[in-house]
């Protein structure tokens, strides 16, 4: 009787082992505790083409590791970020639907910015200690370039676009140096509220 017991619950847990290396094999749905390992190979049945998937609790895709690209969803399950490598061999990030790639410092406040602006084009933006900002430079409506440059306040003091203009603590215009419409050289000076006053153009010279 013994005997039987035996050979019964050892062909028991070969056929219970047999399911649960199937499952797990070819696509059975399984759930594990922790896993410790020293290293984990996802493959399909034939040995290719594995996912890895990070999921909510709602069953949403957060996170998905295929095919050399490593993809982050958002609430839409839309992939919003894209890291693999180019055709070159090069490493590649791509950032959709306006992303930024932030630093902070040790406080936890911004120090630099890579995205876009409002109007959906490219923008480089620093920070002060105090999380002001200091600099910005990218495009602005109308396809030009723009750079501007704030003082320790986050007011801008100064910005390049057509033409280098100043501004004072107050954001009053104070100074203009440019190209006029018919092609010369012309300079512009302003009081402290702004209201024009020196002018010179190249030509007049």
């Amino acid at each position: 009787m013994l005997n039987y017991l035996n050979g019964f619950l050892t062909s028991l847990l070969l056929f219970c082992s047999f399911f649960v290396v199937m499952g797990a094999k070819y696509g059975g749905s399984q759930h594990f505790g922790d896993i410790i390992a020293n290293s984990i190979t996802i493959a399909d049945k034939n040995g290719f083409g594995g996912v890895l998937k990070v999921v909510d609790k709602e069953g949403n895709t957060l996170l998905a590791i295929k095919n050399g690209s490593i993809n982050v969803f958002n609430e839409q399950n839309a992939a919003v970020v894209d890291i693999k490598t180019g055709i070159g061999g090069e490493g590649v990030i791509f950032l959709k639907n306006g992303g930024n790639v932030n630093t902070f410092n040790e406080n936890g406040l911004k120090t630099t910015s890579i995205g876009e602006n409002s109007f959906g084009q490219g923008m480089i933006s620093t920070f002060n200690i105090n999380s002001k900002l200091t600099s910005s430079l990218g495009s602005v409506v109308g396809g030009s370039g723009k750079l501007s440059i704030f003082d320790n306040q986050g007011r801008e003091t100064l910005h390049l676009t057509k033409s280098l203009t100043t501004f004072n603590q107050d954001g009053k215009i104070t100074g203009k140096y440019g190209t006029t419409n018919a092609g010369h050289g012309s300079v512009l000076l302003y009081d402290k509220f702004g209201n024009r006053g020196w002018y010179k153009s190249g030509k007049n010279s």
